[in-house]
């Protein structure tokens, strides 16, 4: 005999409709946090993913990005149910204190085969969501309330810091030095690094040792020349606040010997009062595995820069660490 849930969830497909714009402000410092939804506290209702197929269910769930991190906002998720649900219910697996219920949409015409309709959200990705491998659960509830089968998708989850795709798939090499600036308030921070000949890397000259062609691949990092080191984004650069706010000095191949000297300066406060930093260097190293890598963190040093300290990049700014390479 087929076990099929009964939860609350066709209770609040009405509330859910008549809720117009306004986003539901409980369980925003969950992992996922959907936009326009009723969030419930407690398990996800339905069957295991991997039992017997029992409707009403969802038929699939997926993203429409490729990339995905913490802090990450906007984040397009759809998939389609059978024509029985009324409601969808989602969560991470095994994070976060429970789930988000959004009605579902009209019936798809244009998917062939079992007749479904089709769901969509839209959500945030929170600080708090471990970069890896993770599973967004989808479970799909009747108007009698009664929840069949759960479906299953995996979601990568990359680090804020370059890894090449590493916390995914280990035997991906990362980067063999990343030097990484984050920070807390919607500022216009910059990270500086100047190298041992005395080259800097920054938002106004974003690389060094470049090959003859004078430019830099950020996605394939193993097609740059030996040494390349550059800046992987001048985050809200002149007030144009996106949100990120982390830069990166990446070095895909071990760079040159010597002191690598970091600077953090603040071209413009934006308002804002004063804001706090962290400066970390993140090393390749050997993973658990034979053919296996990791990203080692070091050498984090925190501070904080007041708006009176704003300059518009008129100098280096404030030394905050010597890192050495052998």
């Amino acid at each position: 005999m087929s076990l099929r849930a009964r939860a609350p969830l066709a209770l609040v497909v009405s509330s859910l409709a008549a809720c117009g714009d306004g986003i539901v402000t409980r369980g925003l410092e969950e992992p996922l946090a959907v936009h326009d939804a009723q969030f419930i506290e407690g398990p996800l209702p339905g069957s295991p993913p991997d039992q017997a197929l029992v409707p009403p269910r969802p038929t699939a769930a997926t993203t429409e990005l490729t990339f995905l991190r913490p802090r990450l906002a906007d984040v397009p998720f759809f998939g389609w149910t059978t024509l029985d649900a009324v409601s969808v219910a989602a969560q991470i697996e095994g994070l976060g204190r429970g789930y988000w219920v959004v009605p579902t949409g009209a019936p798809d015409p244009t998917v062939q085969g079992e007749p479904v309709r089709q769901w969509r959200f839209v959500a945030d990705l929170h600080d708090s969501l471990p970069p890896g491998r993770h599973r967004l659960l989808v479970a799909a509830t009747d108007a009698a309330g009664t929840t069949g089968s759960q479906v299953a998708s995996t979601l990568c989850i990359n680090r804020r810091v370059p890894d090449n795709g590493n916390v995914c798939d280990p035997k991906k090499a990362p980067p063999e030095l990343v030097i990484s600036l984050i920070w807390d308030r919607p500022v216009d921070l910059d990270l500086l690094v100047v190298t041992p000949n005395s080259e800097i890397v920054a938002s106004r000259s974003p690389s060094k040792g470049l090959a003859a062609d004078q430019k830099v691949n950020r996605n394939a990092l193993d097609k740059n020349a030996p040494g390349v080191g550059f800046l992987d984004a001048d985050s809200n650069e002149s007030c144009r606040i996106d949100g990120r706010q982390i830069e990166n000095v990446v070095f895909a191949d071990r760079p040159d010997p010597g002191s690598y000297l970091v600077y953090v300066n603040l071209h413009d406060a934006c308002g804002q009062p004063s804001t706090r930093y962290g400066v970390s260097r993140h090393t390749r190293s050997a993973g658990a595995e034979p053919g296996t890598f990791s990203v080692v963190e070091t050498d984090r040093t925190h501070g904080t820069l007041v708006a009176l300290e704003a300059n518009g990049s008129t100098r280096l700014g404030t030394f905050v660490a010597e890192l050495v390479v052998p």
